[in-house]
């Protein structure tokens, strides 16, 4: 607005009294006001093409509105008697996956968010009619690399001193989410709700025909997430178990956060579905705040019939991964970001990604100690890296407690460590598309 001011009230002034101005001749005054012009003209386009995008997702938004389930059933309402939601405390832990934090929102799982095997497998299937194959054979793997085996425990983020917990990096969580920006792009964060991503998940909904987030709406997501990642992400993740996680993820929208059962009478709408994502659109902004996730007001009923692995995965595969087969174990495959370095950073991400929590730290110190020996050797530029990855790639500090010790592998950089806590929430993060790290994503609360 400063240039605006400038431009259309001190026109008269500045030729009138060009000393006052600073200014030594009236053709310097005329090109001082053709300066100022064309900053107002920059400035007005710019606010009309904000102005455009905000009426563009204000429409998509109310374009998804009002869609009702049918064929529900009453015993099938959720939140159930005696299940109340609760927003999460700082000390909660919080991370990645939203339907396990709305269980913990309400009680079905321990509040503080540290959770055993069986709660996981009892939470899911009376919250969402989760199959106990699946959900077990995600928890199992959770609490294998993520958590604490002697008491088959892990945390729904992070843990103490930031360590453990489903935001470690390379394990459950992969990158190539629904809506979570990937560990290297998000510098770190890959656990909140990113705005730009749920902004483009609403536009294919609003263009599709079924007006919802439906099967072929999240692989388009998937998609166009995807090919992102592949473009921009040198260190894309994408080993297969985390990543039959992230494909998986993409079908449990409308299979599990419908209103109703998907495919008989339910609804993945876009009340549901961003509730239980916890994403608020603010259209003063037009983006969405990233709030504690929560079953919507208005009624919702989980789905009625069981949900299992084999369904998910057949899903998965058929409608989200076939759009754009992600390389198993080589992410790199077919772009540009193919080399030594990225395929020696996959090596290490892979071992990673199958290395118990509790031993961690015995299996970084060995590749600490070849990537020095690799070093010393000038085989591959490995400086401030582990086997090629670079610390910002590698998420150190979920690894193992003692991650800045000498002789374990190299430090994350603070802007890393900054963002890898548990989720914070009312506020909107990542509003534009991290080409690069973005460690400053952060909007006013």
């Amino acid at each position: 607005m400063k240039a605006a001011f400038f431009a259309l009230g001190l026109p008269a002034l500045t030729l009138a009294f060009p000393g006052m101005m600073g200014i030594k001749s009236k053709q310097e005054g005329l090109q001082m006001l053709e300066k100022m012009k064309r900053e107002a003209d920059a400035e007005l386009v710019e606010r009309q093409s904000l102005s455009s995008i905000l009426s563009t997702v204000v429409s998509d938004v109310k374009g998804l509105i009002g869609s009702v389930a049918s064929s529900v059933e009453p015993d099938n309402y959720r939140p159930e008697p005696g299940y109340t939601f609760q927003a999460p405390g700082p000390n909660d832990s919080r991370g990645p996956c939203p339907g396990l934090n709305l269980l913990a929102n309400y009680g079905y799982l321990p509040r503080n968010g540290y959770v055993n095997f069986g709660q996981v497998i009892d939470a899911t299937s009376r919250g969402f009619n989760m199959g106990a194959d699946l959900s077990g054979l995600l928890a199992v793997f959770a609490i294998l690399t993520n958590g604490d085996i002697a008491t088959e425990s892990f945390y729904l983020g992070t843990g103490p001193g930031n360590v453990g917990g489903l935001n470690r990096h390379d394990t459950v969580e992969a990158d190539i989410s629904p809506n979570r920006e990937d560990f290297y792009l998000g510098c770190g964060d890959n656990h909140h709700l990113s705005s730009r991503l749920f902004t483009q998940n609403v536009a294919l909904a609003a263009a599709s025909s079924s007006k919802q987030f439906d099967l072929t709406v999240m692989g388009n997501q998937y998609y166009a997430n995807s090919k992102f990642s592949q473009k921009y992400n040198p260190y894309l993740y994408y080993f297969p178990f985390p990543s039959i996680v992230s494909i998986g993820a993409f079908v449990f929208y409308p299979n599990f956060f419908s209103n109703g059962t998907y495919g008989a009478g339910g609804v993945a709408n876009y009340e549901s579905i961003s509730s239980i994502i916890g994403a608020q659109f603010n259209s003063k902004t037009g983006h969405f705040e990233y709030v504690p996730e929560r079953w919507p007001a208005q009624g919702w009923y989980r789905r009625s019939t069981e949900y299992g692995a084999v369904d998910a995965l057949t899903e998965a595969l058929a409608y989200i991964y076939a759009k754009n087969p992600v390389g198993m174990p080589i992410a790199q495959l077919g772009t540009q970001n193919l080399n030594v370095n990225t395929i020696l950073c996959d090596a290490v991400e892979g071992i990673n990604s199958v290395t118990p929590l509790a031993l961690a730290g015995q299996a970084e110190e060995v590749e600490a100690g070849i990537a020095w020996a690799l070093g010393a050797l000038g085989a591959v530029g490995l400086n401030n890296t582990v086997l090629g990855c670079p610390t910002s790639a590698l998420s150190a500090n979920y690894l193992y407690g003692n991650s800045t010790q000498k002789g374990g592998p190299l430090n994350p950089p603070p802007s890393v460590q900054a963002n890898t806590g548990n989720d914070v929430f009312n506020k909107v993060y990542f509003t534009t598309a991290p080409t690069t790290p973005q460690c400053s994503h952060t909007a006013s609360s």
